[in-house]
């Protein structure tokens, strides 16, 4: 897979969400990364685990985990592939107001 990018940018909001450990936010950048057309992240547990050097329940565990924190989410799945939606990008744009109070809470 080819890929143009010059570098991971996470969010200070992201990095430094107690409730993520650092492989998670890992595998966030990396479907972020590949999460550059409409269509979405459409890479298996398989491919993001071999990329990440761990375990596909380790990639299953961290995706229900960020999807769950609302980092990202199903933009569809046909019972054989899944298609994920970051919402990194929306970080740049969005108040930080539900990220920062869900941070104090923990």
């Amino acid at each position: 897979m080819d890929r143009d990018f010059k570098g991971v940018w996470i969010p200070k909001e992201i990095w430094l969400d107690k409730r993520l450990n650092a492989l998670d936010k890992v595998i966030l950048a990396e479907i972020d990364s590949l999460d550059m057309t409409e269509r979405g992240c459409y890479a298996s547990n398989k491919h993001i685990a071999d990329f990440c050097q761990c375990s596909e329940t380790k990639v299953s565990t961290a995706i229900s985990k960020l999807i769950k924190l609302d980092y990202l989410y199903i933009k569809s799945f046909d019972g054989r592939q899944r298609e994920l939606k970051s919402r990194l990008s929306n970080f740049e744009r969005q108040d930080f107001k539900k990220c920062k109070a869900d941070l104090q809470k923990n």
